[in-house]
């Protein structure tokens, strides 16, 4: 071991040396303080990102600029960012860095660079013993023999054999090779894991088969995962039994997804999660929808029945029909998050005034297919039944007239509201949402939503009705600077 750290030791410093030489820095100066040791995450990417960054302000200087070694072409250039990452990397492990997060992110073939070698996560303690959450995206086929990438390959090869706490993990992946697999099975295998996010996409027989043993090795943590989340799978062929077995599971969410709708496991089970959310792959389901049509619908509802409970508090659908809410309703009383997604006009009269009159809902999001759905219908329904919630966030566009009869009819008490503004008439809505705080005094914040105005500038006139909303306790506040986690 000894041997080992002299050498690692020898190594960083005589590629540190050659880098101070020819960046012309100079060593002699102390850091302010010893930071490596307080470092508990790292973002790879990240790192190598600054690396790049301050390595083509370097070059830009008149002595690196005009060099004749013509630095700054990529194959020199990536050794440097390759040896300066490891350079750093060694630095904050032999400091006694307690990791805690490690985020990978790998997006380019040609252009990733490489993790340092693995020992320096191990020869130095604690190293990455701690780690306790792990992040990992992949966006091309990662195989094994390539030079580019071997310790990276070797990293999650070896991560679950020298960590026994990471309780968070994401996989986010393009495609799941055999390179991959092997390791994500060892970490679901072996890690006491909590919480657990998969996003991959499948488009041969390998990948599927793969997918089905990651998501299979899952029966593993039935005694530990609490959080499974999925992103953007196909179940046609992969059985979820598995789920029933997840003793602890309290948040379940199935986002773009497809095939998880017929599944027989939702017919004789009972769960009792705290929050779900089935977001259906949309285009998927409304092609199934035209062909099944009441049958589908009616699945849809058993799977509530299954899912929801009393226990549930936060919920959120994209396949909203009058049966669906009439299931919610029942099976879950005691929900207080709602976040939903519609896709017709149909029954909007009967769906709508059901939501409305949850006695304990303090959040409603609602987002529309757009060029589908009548909005004036939408917001007059909602502005006549509305009650009880509290934080209201509408996503998409609502007509000046609209507003104004929401504001004039709503008889919720709002605390936090999200809104569109037009940029034609922002005066005009702020003004309307002026009048709504003199009548209810409840706002305390508005929440502005640029998504397509990003770069307006709010006008003296506006600032002076911006005023009058601060001189009655509400906070306006960009839809940038927002923190809207409880709608995710």
């Amino acid at each position: 071991m000894v041997t080992h750290v002299t050498l690692s030791l020898i190594t960083e410093i005589s590629s540190l040396k050659s880098c101070l030489i020819y960046f012309e820095i100079n060593n002699n100066t102390p850091p302010l303080f010893e930071y490596g040791r307080f470092i508990r995450k790292i973002d790879h990417d990240y790192c190598v990102n600054h690396i790049n960054s301050w390595i083509k302000s370097k070059s830009s200087n008149k002595n690196i600029k005009n060099n004749n070694q013509d630095y700054y072409n990529n194959n020199n250039k990536d050794s440097k960012v390759r040896k300066l990452t490891s350079i750093i990397y060694n630095m904050i492990m032999r400091k006694g860095s307690n990791l805690q997060e490690f985020v990978l992110f790998i997006n380019s073939r040609n252009y990733y660079i490489d993790l340092p070698k693995f020992s320096i996560f191990t020869i130095y303690k604690p190293g990455i013993t701690n780690l306790t959450s792990l992040s990992i995206e992949v966006y091309f086929d990662l195989v094994d023999d390539d030079k580019r990438y071997q310790n990276t390959i070797e990293f999650l090869s070896n991560v679950s054999k020298f960590c026994n706490c990471i309780i968070n993990c994401e996989f986010w992946i393009s495609n799941l090779s055999n390179a991959l697999t092997k390791p994500f099975l060892d970490i679901i295998k072996l890690q006491p894991l909590e919480r657990i996010l998969i996003d991959t996409y499948t488009d041969n027989y390998i990948e599927k088969e793969n997918v089905e043993k990651v998501i299979h090795a899952l029966e593993f943590r039935s005694k530990t995962l609490k959080q499974l989340l999925f992103r953007s799978l196909d179940f046609q062929l992969i059985d979820l039994s598995f789920i029933s077995k997840l003793e602890y599971l309290e948040n379940l969410e199935f986002v773009q997804c497809r095939g998880f709708v017929l599944q027989s496991l939702f017919y004789n089970k009972k769960f009792n999660f705290k929050q779900l959310k089935l977001w259906h792959d949309e285009d998927y389901y409304y092609d199934l929808l035209k062909d099944y049509g009441k049958k589908l619908s009616n699945i849809m509802v058993v799977m509530l029945n299954s899912f929801c409970s009393k226990s549930l508090l936060k919920l959120s659908l994209n396949i909203i029909t009058p049966d669906s809410i009439n299931a919610v309703k029942l099976c879950c009383p005691y929900i207080n998050s709602l976040n939903i997604k519609i896709f017709s006009d149909q029954s909007l009269d009967l769906i709508i005034p059901i939501i409305c009159h949850f006695n304990l809902l303090k959040t409603l999001k609602i987002e529309i297919y757009d060029g589908v759905v009548n909005i004036v219908n939408l917001v007059e329904i909602l502005a006549d039944h509305l009650l009880f919630v509290e934080y209201l966030i509408l996503d998409f566009n609502i007509d000046l007239s609209s507003f104004q009869y929401f504001i004039i009819n709503c008889k919720a008490n709002l605390k936090k509201w999200i809104i569109y503004i037009d940029n034609n008439n922002r005066k005009d809505y702020l003004l309307h949402v002026n009048n709504y705080q003199k009548i209810h005094n409840s706002l305390k914040i508005l929440g502005i939503n640029k998504f397509y105005n990003r770069d307006f500038d709010w006008t003296n006139d506006e600032l002076e009705v911006i005023g009058y909303l601060k001189d009655q306790g509400v906070d306006i506040i960009s839809s940038d600077e927002l923190d809207i986690n409880y709608l995710s």
